[in-house]
Parts: structure tokens; sequence; C-alpha cells
């Protein structure tokens, strides 16, 4: 008898859980510069001013550059956090000029329970019950609640995905979904 089947046994009375596998080294890093708690990164908080100054102590030697990026319902340009060539974080305007969301986008950013960016939903242990159909720029996509963290989203993404894009993927493709973003709102 495998050593797992009582896992998968309590797993289908639970209404499903998601096994998780090894990362790889070449699909996952283990290097951590930044860590996304619900309460945000760092010093970044809610309140936090959009000022160039303000975003650019998320980090060391962090590099503050406009960007164009999108996030779920708009295209705008944006400020990203750079350490070194690599953009780490973006950052959204929210009410009084204040830092609304913060876009986690970098493999060395870790999330509330460990995710990284790259790792699929089963290795991230989300659940589809836990996830809802992406809208408008993330159609197609799975954007799913963190354990634990109520204001950060999991966005992920399946690799050759047809369709359909009005509902949320099967469980079968979620547990190959890819993590693309991880997602702070500030608290309102």
């Amino acid at each position: 008898m495998s050593r797992f089947l009582p896992l998968l046994l309590a797993c289908a009375a639970l209404g499903g859980c998601v096994a998780a596998e090894p990362l790889s080294a070449d699909r996952v890093s283990s290097d951590t510069w930044l860590q996304m708690t619900d309460d945000g990164i760092g010093t970044l908080r809610t309140g936090t001013p959009f000022r160039e100054d303000a975003m650019s102590v998320v980090a060391p030697n962090a590099e503050i550059r406009s960007i164009q990026t999108a996030n779920e319902t708009r295209t705008e340009w944006t400020q990203a956090a750079f350490i070194g060539e690599v953009q780490a974080v973006q950052f959204f305007k929210g009410p009084n000029n204040t830092i609304g969301e913060i876009h986690g986008v970098s493999q060395h950013l870790i999330g509330p329970n460990g995710e990284r960016i790259g790792m699929t939903m089963a290795q991230a242990r989300v659940s589809r019950r836990d996830c809802r159909n992406g809208e408008s720029l993330w159609r197609g996509m799975a954007v799913c609640k963190a354990r634990g963290a109520p204001h950060i989203q999991l966005v992920f993404s399946i690799p050759q995905y047809d369709g359909p894009f009005d509902e949320l993927p099967s469980s079968e493709d979620l547990q190959r979904a890819e993590l693309q973003r991880i997602v702070w709102h500030a608290k309102s």
C-alpha cells in the first residue's frame, strides 16, 4: 500500500487537497530578497506614500523606474523596484496618493506561505475552492486567496491553456498552473 494513500483518502473526504511536488531549481529560485506578508513588504504598508523615496526602501539598492504594466482591469504606467537588473515588485497607486497594491513579480520574493513566482498551484498548495476566474486582462487565469492572508492574492496562468476562458479551469489544469504574481492590497 502506498504511504500516500491515507493522505489521498483524507483529501477526497475533505473535498480536495493539493499535493505538493518537489521544486526544481531551474524553475523556482530559493534565493530570497523580499518577503510579502498580509501587512505588506517590510516597512511598505497601508498608508505608505506613493513616492519614489518611500518605495525605494523596499530593498537595499533598489532603483525605482517607470514601467507600463497591467493589473486585472487596466494597463497603466506605474513604478517598479529593480534590484540590479531584476524587476522585483510593481507599485500601483491607491487612494490619497498612497500605495494601493504591490505586485510581486520576481522569483526572489516569497509570499506569506512560502509561495514563489514560477511555482505550480500544486507546489503552492492552493485549493481550487479558494480561486475565481480572472476577469478582463486576467481572463483565463486563476486569482486565488493566499492562506491566512486576506490582503494577498495569487495569480496563476496555465501554459498553453486553450480555454474555456469564461470559467475557472478544471482541477487537473489548475494543478499545473504557474504562479505569475503575488498581489498585496492595502487595507481599507
